[in-house]
C-alpha cells in the first residue's frame, strides 16, 4: 500500500470520499499540519485502454462542409496523431438528418451556418412533422467524397470511428436500415474500417426538441435491426454497438425512465455497451465558479450512480457503460471558459471520477466546433488539448482508490498506472493527479518513497488573464505549438516535497513506486 503526506498550507471545508464533513472542524486544521493520503494499490478500480480518454466531432460539421477543418493541414494532423490512439465520434443532433448519398451533390451551406446546433431546436418549435423529417433547414447529403475524406484522415492519423446513424428513417413503425446498409456496403468495399456504431442522439429528448417520441421499446428493436445489419459484414460483424445516448441522468427523471424501459425491452442484450451523454451546466449561464465549485462537480457522481444503480436492477448484472458525449456545459460551451484553463478542473475531474466509476471510455465534446471544443477555428490549441495530450500520454491500465483521513473537499485526488510509451516509464511506474481548487499552494510530501525522484508535470494558467487565460504553462513554461509540431511537455524532475500551486491541477508520476498491478497490467 502506498502512501502520500501531504502537508497542506490551508483548508477549507473538508469531506471523506467526496461526502461532507463538519464543517467546523476547519477551525482545528492548523496551517501546515501533516495530513496523510493512502493509495491502496494492492486491488484496482477499474482498468482504462489507451482510448479511455476519447473524443467527438458533431455530424453538423459535416453539414457545414467542414468549413475551417482542412483535412490536408499538416498542423491538424498533428494535433490529431497526439491524441491517438483514440476513438472519435461522429454524432450528435444532426446525425439523425444524415443522410448518405455516394453519388450525389454536398447539401448547401445552412443559411445561418456559423450558429450552434441548439438553434435547431427552435426550427421544430411551432409543430409536429411526420418522419422522416423533409425539411431543407436539417436534412443534408453527405457524399462518398465527404466520407471518403474523413475515413482517410481518420486512417492516417490513428483514429477509431465510432458514426452515429440516422433514426429518423422510418418504414412500417420501425427503423429503416436502406441507407446504413448503403454506407456500409459503400465502406466494406474500400477497407474502412468502423470499430463502433450509434443509431439516434439523445431519444429521451425527442419530445421537448421535435415534438414526437420514440418509445424505448420501439428504439429496441431498432438497434435489433441495426446489429442484424452490420453482422451481415464480414468487416463489421464485431464491431460494437453502442445506446441509448440518453441524457443527464441526474437532472432529468425523463432520462432514467427512459434509460429503464430501454433496458427493460431488452436494451441489455441489444447493445454493447450502455451509453449516456452528461454535461455540468448550461453553456449561457455558466460562470467561472461553476467551473470549480466541488458541489457542481459531484454532480457526476450523482449522474454515475443512478447510471450505475439502474442498469444493475435492470440487467441484473454490471452491464459495461460509456459516456459518449460529454464537456463542460452544454449548447456549445460557455464562451471565454470552456475554451480557458479553468474548464481544465471540470475535464480532468471527469476524467478521474468515471476512471472509478468503471466507465470504459469518455468522449470529450468536442475535437473541433463550438466553445467547449480542444482546437478552435484557427486551429490553436486550448488548455485542454494541452491537458487530453499529457492525460494520454501519462495514464493507462488499473486505477486505485486514495482516501484521506480528513480529506479536503478542494482538494481532489486520483491515483493510476503510469502508461509506458511516450515518457518511457518503468512498467510499476505510478501516476498522482490532482485539482487543487483552493486558493493556497499545497506541499507534498512522497514519505513512502523516500526522496526518491518524481516527475512533475504542474499546468497553470499561461499568462495575465488567471483562470480565463487561452493559454497554459507546464512548470512554468508557456505550451505552444513550434510550425506544426505538438511540444514535448518533458516533466520536472524533483526529489522529496512537491509544491502544487493554488487553483491548479497536474500529474506527479514516481517512477519508482514498483506496483505489481502496474507491472502485471504492461507484462500482460
Amino acid at each position: 500500500m502506498a502512501e502520500v503526506i501531504i502537508n497542506a498550507v490551508d483548508r477549507n471545508v473538508v469531506k471523506k470520499d467526496l461526502v461532507l464533513s463538519d464543517p467546523n472542524k476547519k477551525k482545528e486544521q492548523m496551517s501546515g499540519a501533516s495530513q496523510r493520503i493512502v493509495i491502496d494499490t494492492s486491488t484496482s478500480l477499474h482498468i482504462t485502454s489507451s482510448h479511455y480518454l476519447s473524443i467527438a466531432i458533431d455530424s453538423g460539421l459535416i453539414r457545414k462542409k467542414f468549413r475551417g477543418f482542412d483535412f490536408s493541414s499538416k498542423k491538424l494532423q498533428d494535433l490529431a496523431t497526439a491524441l491517438s490512439p483514440i476513438n472519435i465520434r461522429y454524432g450528435g443532433t444532426y446525425a439523425d438528418f444524415l443522410h448518405f448519398d455516394p453519388n450525389g451533390a454536398e447539401s448547401a451551406l445552412p443559411k445561418h451556418w456559423d450558429q450552434e446546433k441548439q438553434d435547431l431546436d427552435q426550427t421544430f418549435d411551432s409543430g409536429f412533422f411526420d418522419l422522416p423529417f423533409d425539411k431543407e433547414v436539417a436534412n443534408f447529403t453527405m457524399t462518398g467524397r465527404q466520407w471518403d475524406n474523413i475515413t482517410r484522415f481518420c486512417d492516417k492519423v490513428g483514429w477509431d470511428i465510432m458514426f452515429d446513424f440516422n433514426l429518423f428513417y422510418w418504414r412500417n413503425g420501425y427503423w429503416d436500415p436502406a441507407n446504413a446498409d448503403l454506407l456500409l456496403r459503400y465502406s466494406a468495399a474500400r477497407g474502412v474500417k468502423i470499430p463502433s456504431f450509434q443509431l439516434g442522439n439523445e431519444p429521451n429528448a425527442f419530445f421537448h426538441n421535435f415534438n414526437f417520441s420514440i418509445d424505448g421499446d420501439i428504439l429496441v428493436q431498432d438497434f435489433m435491426i441495426l446489429k442484424n445489419l452490420i453482422s451481415k459484414y464480414p468487416q463489421y460483424d464485431a464491431s460494437g454497438l453502442y445506446g441509448p445516448d440518453v441524457t443527464n441522468l441526474n437532472r432529468h427523471e425523463s432520462s432514467r425512465t427512459y434509460l429503464q424501459n430501454f433496458l427493460r425491452a431488452g436494451g441489455c442484450d441489444a447493445v454493447t455497451e450502455i451509453s449516456v451523454h452528461h454535461y455540468y451546466a448550461n453553456g449561457r449561464t455558466a460562470t467561472i465558479k461553476d467551473f470549480m465549485d466541488p458541489t457542481l462537480l459531484d454532480s457526476l457522481l450523482t449522474n454515475l450512480d443512478f447510471l450505475l444503480n439502474i442498469t444493475m436492477e435492470v440487467c441484473k448484472f454490471h452491464k459495461p457503460f460509456r459516456l459518449t458525449e460529454t464537456s463542460s456545459c452544454y449548447g456549445g460551451g460557455a464562451p471565454k471558459l470552456s475554451d480557458a484553463y479553468v474548464a481544465g478542473f471540470m475535464w480532468l475531474d471527469k476524467l478521474g471520477l468515471s476512471a472509478k466509476y468503471k466507465v470504459t471510455h469518455v468522449f470529450r465534446q468536442t475535437f473541433f466546433g463550438g466553445s467547449y471544443a480542444l482546437i478552435d477555428e484557427q486551429l490553436n490549441p486550448t488548455p485542454d488539448y494541452f491537458l487530453s495530450v499529457l492525460y494520454k500520454r501519462l495514464i493507462e491500465g488499473p486505477v486505485f482508490n486514495v482516501t484521506t483521513a480528513e480529506p479536503n473537499r478542494l482538494l481532489r485526488l486520483y491515483a493510476h498506472c503510469a502508461r509506458k510509451g511516450f515518457y518511457n516509464y518503468p512498467d510499476g511506474a505510478l501516476v498522482l493527479y490532482y485539482l487543487n481548487l483552493a486558493n493556497q499552494a499545497i506541499n507534498f510530501d512522497f514519505a513512502q518513497y523516500g526522496n526518491d525522484a518524481v516527475d512533475v508535470f504542474l499546468l497553470t494558467p499561461g499568462d495575465a488573464m488567471g483562470l480565463m487565460s487561452r493559454f497554459v504553462k507546464l512548470n512554468g513554461q508557456p505550451l505552444v505549438m513550434k510550425d506544426s509540431k505538438v511540444p514535448d511537455m518533458p516533466p520536472k524532475h524533483e526529489t522529496g516535497d512537491v509544491t502544487v500551486a493554488a487553483e491548479s491541477f497536474g500529474f506527479i508520476v514516481i517512477p519508482s513506486a514498483d506496483i505489481e498491478l502496474c507491472k502485471r497490467y504492461h507484462r500482460s
